[in-house]
């Protein structure tokens, strides 16, 4: 999961799951992850989610050190 905004409750982020070559744009609350779409590249997934996390003001919770 390259980056995740997160209010505590609710993650919203870029996963990449084991069965799927695109990271997924998801949405993570309790135990259900829902996909809403795919990036073509990791590199765009990491250019969208930091783009977003400025956008909104949140906290970035990401694994890639940034």
């Amino acid at each position: 999961m390259p980056k995740v905004l997160t209010d505590g409750k609710m993650k919203i982020g870029a996963y990449r799951f084991a069965d799927r070559k695109k990271v997924a744009l998801c949405i993570e609350e309790g135990n259900e992850v829902l996909v809403y779409g795919y990036f073509n590249t990791l590199d765009g997934a990491n250019e969208f989610m930091k783009k977003i996390g400025e956008l909104v003001g949140a906290k970035m919770d990401g694994t890639d050190g940034e």
